[in-house]
């Protein structure tokens, strides 16, 4: 079967069922990736920062922006439109690198803390990962079978 691949933007998200790839790439961004093996069905968002404290009542800022305003708004629209509880979802992480390495702040790492924390509060289970690093990430994910084909910048493909 063909699968339709849907790219996902910075500080956006999708909804979607199989048969369907969505893909993005990352550098110090985090991708979520929510799954219902029961549905078929699965969501990716492309997060910039952890927090919407900084920004979020300004005009133009998109709540896919942050991990404590996209994840739940990313579930709600799951659950909407494919009828995922939050007892049949999943969630993988990717990405989080620290791309510049003169920056002291490490924004990988807290996009990668705040959307745990937010997946834990949801009651979410974290089933894998791959986070971190110094280079960019490539990232596929399948909802036919709910595995993410992620590659590092300059690596082999690696499947979780």
């Amino acid at each position: 079967m063909n699968s339709q691949e849907i790219v996902v933007g910075i500080a956006d998200y999708k909804v979607a069922k199989a048969p369907v790839v969505l893909s993005t790439n990352l550098g110090s961004c985090i991708a979520v990736c929510l799954y219902s093996s029961l549905h078929k069905a699965g969501s990716m968002l492309h997060i910039i920062l952890p927090d919407s404290s900084s920004g979020i009542n300004k005009d133009g800022i998109k709540t896919a922006k942050f991990a404590d305003t996209g994840i739940p708004e990313m579930f709600n629209k799951l659950q909407q439109v494919c009828g995922v509880g939050i007892n049949d979802c999943v969630a993988k992480l990717f990405g989080g690198a620290k791309i510049l390495q003169q920056v002291s702040n490490n924004i990988g790492q807290a996009n990668e803390i705040a959307a745990r924390a937010v997946l834990k509060q949801l009651g979410i289970r974290v089933v894998a990962a791959k986070t971190g690093g110094e280079k960019g990430y490539r990232v596929k994910f399948d909802l036919i079978t709910g595995k993410v084909q992620c590659q590092i910048f300059g690596e082999e493909i690696m499947e979780y």
